[in-house]
């Protein structure tokens, strides 16, 4: 069915985990079925398939997935798998990846192994898709960033959250030799893509993404930074009033937020999803340990804005599960 809620991530080398808690934490506050398309290092895939494959079974077949293959377009193909992050320029090519409506390449893939990939594999075009990088955790029902498609109008192609509001904290404003979107740029590690209209648009990312939107302002759909809500909106007092207001939706923990001590609020609600073992009722442990840990967290500016972190996973919870008053 190609109108069900598509995620979409690439993840290579060490961080198997972390996509891992990027599939629990959207599976744990909705009860939509969600389609993973993930695009994966050749070493990673047995330990994706096995995982994955117990968490349909645990979530009585909640979600479905297909892997794709890492692959670059020739000539300088080494250039593109190193560009950024390792893999991470595979978004530039992604609306073109999957637009031959699932077919990937299985390569040297053990023969076993295509045979799962082909069981699992939904062979259909894919208009519409939220990508969002592999250091992110959703806190709220991915229905409701999925629900964003339908403001789009007829010229936005994609829908993404400002890399800051704040002039003395946004790189673009300050170090960018290049043009970028409004006066902070964008941060494409949550996007909502339309990827019938990036194929006729002509897509490319990062700071490419900037330049093109700086051109075509109108192609793009502005999302609240609650939606991709980063050290940046707290670490120097609270720079993201919506957030504080309505609390933060999907937490991203770029810079490696999530694993160095220098956010241990974002740290700490890492722990308790990465700690949650999917299957089991959330309701008795997760909201409390993301308490915990961040009440137990070192004094910090995002630490301070704890019911930030709480408010929308508490609310979910009470849609979802009996929950008793906290």
């Amino acid at each position: 069915d190609n109108t069900k809620i598509v995620i979409s991530f690439v993840v290579c080398d060490s961080r198997f985990n972390e996509s891992i808690n990027v599939v629990k934490s959207i599976l744990l506050f909705t009860r939509v079925h969600v389609h993973f398309v993930i695009f994966a290092d050749d070493v990673l895939w047995v330990k994706l398939i096995e995982t994955l494959t117990n968490f349909k079974v645990v979530t009585n077949n909640q979600l479905g997935y297909e892997l794709h293959k890492i692959n670059f377009p020739e000539p300088h193909k080494e250039f593109w798998l190193n560009l950024f992050r390792k893999c991470a320029a595979q978004r530039l090519f992604l609306p073109d990846r999957l637009k031959s409506c699932g077919h990937t390449s299985q390569g040297s893939t053990p023969l076993r192994y295509q045979l799962w990939h082909w069981r699992m594999t939904t062979r259909m075009c894919r208009d519409a898709m939220i990508y969002v990088d592999i250091d992110t955790l959703f806190l709220g029902p991915v229905e409701e960033l999925w629900a964003h498609f339908s403001r789009f109008n007829s010229s936005q192609i994609s829908a993404m959250a400002l890399e800051d509001d704040n002039p003395n904290v946004s790189w673009y404003p300050r170090f960018a030799s290049h043009p970028f979107y409004g006066k902070y740029g964008l941060n494409s590690g949550v996007m909502l893509m339309n990827l019938t209209r990036m194929r006729d648009f002509g897509w490319v990312d990062y700071d490419i993404i900037n330049i093109i939107f700086y051109y075509q302002s109108r192609a793009v759909l502005v999302l609240s930074c609650r939606y991709n809500y980063r050290q940046d909106q707290c670490m120097y007092g609270d720079a993201c009033g919506d957030a504080a207001a309505h609390g933060v939706f999907l937490l991203h923990g770029s810079r490696r937020a999530f694993h160095g001590d220098a956010q241990p609020a974002f740290q700490a609600v890492y722990r308790a999803i990465d700690e949650y073992e999917l299957g089991t009722d959330p309701s008795n442990t997760l909201l409390s340990n993301i308490d915990k840990y961040i009440s137990a967290s070192p004094a910090s500016n995002c630490a301070s804005l704890k019911d930030a972190f709480l408010t929308v996973p508490n609310n979910t919870f009470q849609r979802l599960y009996s929950l008793p008053d906290r």
